[in-house]
């Protein structure tokens, strides 16, 4: 049996699934917050250029001026949100997942689950987004609540962590996810990545499927028979 029908029959025999997601699924969908792309030029080019940022992250942390900032989210909306057409990796996602119950725990702070059309409600922006969720505002303590309650109330299920290009160093997602695989016997680890950028906590191996190569091509090999 191979991997890729390993973790097709983890996922398909799983009593829920919890998503957890960082930059590199932005990346496949062609959304790059590091970069200076033509999306970037389209979008922010003109204020880029009067203050100075090369980079969606680099704008979002710079302390602009109020009518600076409030023209750098417009047009970061109309990139993210008004003109975001979906993308075929979530959809995809929606497939594993299927009826389950889920949860996402992500990094990315564009709102695409929200977009591609997964429950809100289900959803823990860890760093918060660029438009209405900071962290530690109530709304941000509300979703960390229900990742809690999710994660409490399958403890002792088979629950599988299906995680989406996530960084080898990342602490922020990837090691607590992991460390919390390993008070839970009867969970599952599944990770798509860049070879590069596996990385697996030695005490979780047995528990552990993974899936090296371009997340695009592996998402879409992972559901085409599942």
């Amino acid at each position: 049996m191979s991997t890729l029908t390993e973790a097709q029959a983890a996922l398909a025999n799983a009593d829920a699934i919890l998503v957890s997601a960082s930059n590199g699924l932005s990346i496949s969908e062609g959304v790059n917050i590091f970069t200076n792309n033509h999306a970037f030029q389209q979008y922010l080019g003109p204020l880029a250029d009067q203050y100075g940022f090369t980079s969606i992250l680099q704008g979002a942390q710079l302390p602009l001026p109020p009518a600076a900032r409030q023209a750098f989210t417009r047009q970061l909306h109309r990139y993210l949100i008004d003109d975001y057409p979906g993308a075929a990796q979530f959809q995809q996602i929606r497939q594993l997942i299927s009826t389950k119950d889920y949860f996402v725990l992500t990094s990315n702070a564009d709102q695409h689950f929200q977009q591609n059309d997964f429950d809100a409600q289900r959803i823990w922006e860890i760093e918060g987004n660029f438009f209405d969720l900071q962290m530690q505002s109530p709304a941000w303590q509300a979703q960390q609540r229900r990742f809690q309650d999710f994660t409490q109330r399958h403890a002792h299920h088979h629950l599988v962590q299906l995680e989406l290009g996530i960084g080898a160093a990342n602490r922020l997602i990837k090691l607590p996810l992991m460390q919390l695989i390993n008070t839970h016997p009867q969970w599952q680890y599944v990770t798509l990545n860049l070879a590069n950028e596996i990385n697996v906590l030695p005490a979780i191996q047995d528990r552990t499927l993974t899936l090296p190569g371009d997340l695009t091509q592996t998402l879409a090999q992972l559901t085409k028979e599942s």
